[in-house]
C-alpha cells in the first residue's frame, strides 16, 4: 500500500453537470415554445372533451407542467454552476497513517469521530463526511473526486487500521 492516498478533484464531472443542464434548459424552452401555439390552436378549436372536462384547465396543467419543468432545470444548473465554481484545482483530500485531511482540516485518527457517506438531496451527489471529536465537520461531493467510494472506504480501513469504515452500501437507493 502507498504511504498516502491522494485524492484529486475531477472538474470534468461537474463540467459534465453544467452542461447537461444547460442543454436541458435550451430543451424545455423549445418544447415550450412549440407547445405554446399548439395549446393556443387545440382552445381556439375547442375539441369536444369528455365530460365534466374543460378546454381551459387541460391547457393550464399541460402549460403549468412545462414550465415547473423548465424551473427544475434551471434550478440544477446553478447548482451544478456553483458546484463547479466551488472546485479548486489541486488535492482535495489525503488519507494516510497519520489521519484525514480534507477541505483545510487534518484530523489525526484518534480526533476522528466518523467517517461517513451522506446521500445528497434531490438526486445529488453524495458526500464524504469527517467528523471530529471535538466537533468539527468538513465534506466533499463525490462526484468533485477522482476515486470512487470503495477506494476511499479500503484507504481508511487500511490507515485507521481498522478502527473506522465507510459504508458505501447506504448509497444504494
Amino acid at each position: 500500500m502507498p504511504e498516502q492516498l491522494i485524492i484529486a478533484f475531477n472538474p470534468m464531472a461537474a463540467a459534465t453537470r453544467v452542461t447537461y443542464w444547460r442543454k436541458q434548459i435550451r430543451r424545455r424552452i423549445i418544447w415550450f415554445a412549440v407547445m405554446i401555439p399548439i395549446l393556443a390552436w387545440l382552445y381556439f378549436r375547442q375539441y369536444t372533451l369528455p365530460p365534466g372536462m374543460q378546454m381551459g384547465w387541460m391547457l393550464v396543467i399541460i402549460a403549468s407542467y412545462s414550465v415547473i419543468w423548465l424551473a427544475v432545470s434551471i434550478v440544477g444548473w446553478v447548482r451544478a454552476k456553483s458546484q463547479l465554481k466551488a472546485i479548486s484545482p489541486g488535492i482535495a483530500a489525503a488519507i494516510d497513517r497519520r489521519g484525514i485531511w480534507l477541505q483545510g482540516i487534518g484530523l489525526a485518527w484518534g480526533e476522528i469521530a466518523g467517517v461517513a457517506l451522506k446521500p445528497g438531496l434531490f438526486k445529488g451527489s453524495p458526500s464524504l463526511v469527517v467528523t471530529g471529536s471535538m466537533g468539527q465537520s468538513a465534506q466533499i461531493a463525490l462526484a468533485n473526486l477522482d476515486v470512487m467510494p470503495g477506494t476511499i472506504d479500503s484507504a481508511v480501513r487500511s490507515y485507521s487500521a481498522g478502527t473506522h469504515r465507510v459504508d458505501p452500501a447506504k448509497l444504494k437507493h
